[in-house]
């Protein structure tokens, strides 16, 4: 592996700020594949595990304290989720898995209870400007997760990537996973329980993030 290649100063840059490199990115995602276990060594040195997912894009995990470890927000996290569900629905696929932004929001507003969208997106704000506080968090984590590469945002819809298995794994045990599900998710997907910042809504816990 030559540290002098565009590619992987491309590649360095894009992992340490938290990003994931799927096939979208595919000069990249071949330079990964093609140079996985020198990367994994050299990020090794600064306490850190290359991972590549089971769904095939790459992202880091800080094992350490060289490289600063970056949590997502409540709101992306949540936003991630919902996201992951909707990229199940059969109508998403035949849209070739774009969502319109303007449809997201509605189904957002429609199916999650306003006591939770306002604790998640807007807990300080008075309740007069509650909606448009809501509707600005929201647009602020969907620019987040795409520059994060767990969305591409493209004339006005959404098209989920790869990375966004990183939620769908909390979604498949409810996001309420046990025990022995929170360590695995904790070691080998970088997910990391807050319950200090959990808030509820019957039995919805909301107190996790990905760990970048």
């Amino acid at each position: 592996m030559n540290v002098y290649d565009p590619n992987f100063a491309r590649t360095d840059v894009l992992l340490r700020r938290g990003g994931h490199i799927g096939r979208g990115e595919l000069v990249l995602y071949e330079f990964c594949t093609q140079h996985y276990d020198e990367l994994k060594d050299f990020y090794a040195r600064f306490e850190c595990q290359m991972v590549q997912h089971p769904d095939g894009f790459f992202y880091l995990l800080p094992r350490g304290n060289l490289i600063a470890t970056r949590r997502l927000s409540k709101p992306c996290v949540h936003l991630g989720l919902f996201i992951a569900l909707k990229a199940r629905d059969p109508e998403i696929t035949k849209s070739s898995g774009r969502i319109p932004v303007a449809q997201l929001l509605q189904s957002i507003e429609t199916t999650i209870p306003r006591e939770v969208l306002q604790k998640t997106y807007a807990p300080k704000q008075r309740e007069a400007a509650t909606d448009a506080k809501i509707t600005e968090e929201i647009q602020r984590a969907l620019r987040v997760l795409a520059e994060l590469g767990f969305i591409v945002l493209e004339h006005d819809t959404v098209r989920p990537l790869e990375a966004i298995a990183r939620f769908a794994e909390l979604a498949r045990h409810d996001n309420a996973p046990d025990a022995g599900a929170r360590i695995l998710l904790e070691t080998e997907r970088g997910i990391v329980f807050d319950v200090s910042e959990d808030i509820t809504s019957e039995g919805e816990e909301d107190g996790e993030q990905i760990q970048n």
